[in-house]
């Protein structure tokens, strides 16, 4: 068997999540389709650093490709960005072994999470951000994200459906910018990025904390109740699960 390691980039908008999945649309089924094409053989294994959900978008996922024919890194990357959609590319391509593992090996993830108050929606983003109908305090956003950093037990900012041991996660970074339109001049105007980057993340968790974030900044929720919300379960959840177009898997670190 023959090993890569990957970064691959997708516009996660048409496909049902990372994950295959019987009869729905997947970025791993795409790529596994296609070097199932190449090698001739179905003896083909694809393994993300994390499962993203339908709609989330990536800039930095990381991958092991695992396929019983050998082909030189180069060729092998034009062939895939060939033969799969266009809202898929292989960005880099390097030759691996099965002791690579790309989410057990992960020290770290970052991700971003695109936002905009402006009144009108620019067409060629509405599937690349989310747009929000109300104004944020930015200093209250902030001040809610500290709330966030440090090792915490997550398990009022995640949803079930992935088995986990531990709902206990490692928050390094978590913080609110204002993109400037000068520099991201595809961007609307009040457009803003939450950073968020750590250890590791649970099932929606980044959506969740993003969600509770603009509630805080909004004035619907006090940081107290923020705080709170790490002490015991509670019956429900802060604030809704914030849209997927806004979210990017931003870059994994090993």
């Amino acid at each position: 068997m023959n090993y890569y390691k990957a970064i691959v980039q997708y516009k996660g908008t048409s496909f049902y999540g990372w994950q295959k999945q019987p009869d729905q649309k997947s970025i791993q089924g795409e790529l596994e389709k296609v070097l199932k094409k190449l090698s001739s053989s179905d003896d083909v294994h694809v393994i993300g650093s994390g499962r993203t959900d339908a709609g989330v978008h990536s800039i930095g996922q990381t991958i092991r490709i695992a396929m019983p024919k050998f082909m030189e890194v180069q060729r092998l990357q034009r062939a895939l960005n060939g033969l799969l959609p266009e809202q898929i590319k292989v960005t880099q391509i390097e030759e691996s072994s099965d002791q690579f593992q790309p989410v057990f090996d992960a020290k770290s993830k970052t991700y971003k999470y695109y936002f905009s108050t402006e009144k009108y929606q620019l067409p060629h983003m509405a599937e690349l951000l989310t747009y929000l109908d109300f104004e944020i305090d930015l200093e209250k956003a902030n001040e809610a994200c500290q709330v966030f950093i440090g090792e915490k037990d997550f398990v009022n900012f995640h949803t079930v459906g992935t088995p986990v041991k531990t709902t206990v996660r490692k928050v390094t970074e978590c913080r609110v910018e204002k993109v400037c339109p000068e520099n991201h001049s595809l961007f609307p105007e009040n457009t803003y990025v939450l950073i968020i980057s750590g250890n590791g993340f649970l099932k929606q968790m980044v959506r969740l904390i993003m969600s509770s974030i603009w509630a805080v900044a909004r004035g619907r929720v006090e940081i107290e109740q923020l705080q709170n919300a790490f002490d015991s379960k509670l019956d429900q959840k802060i604030a809704p699960t914030a849209p997927p177009q806004g979210l990017y898997l931003f870059k994994v670190e090993y």
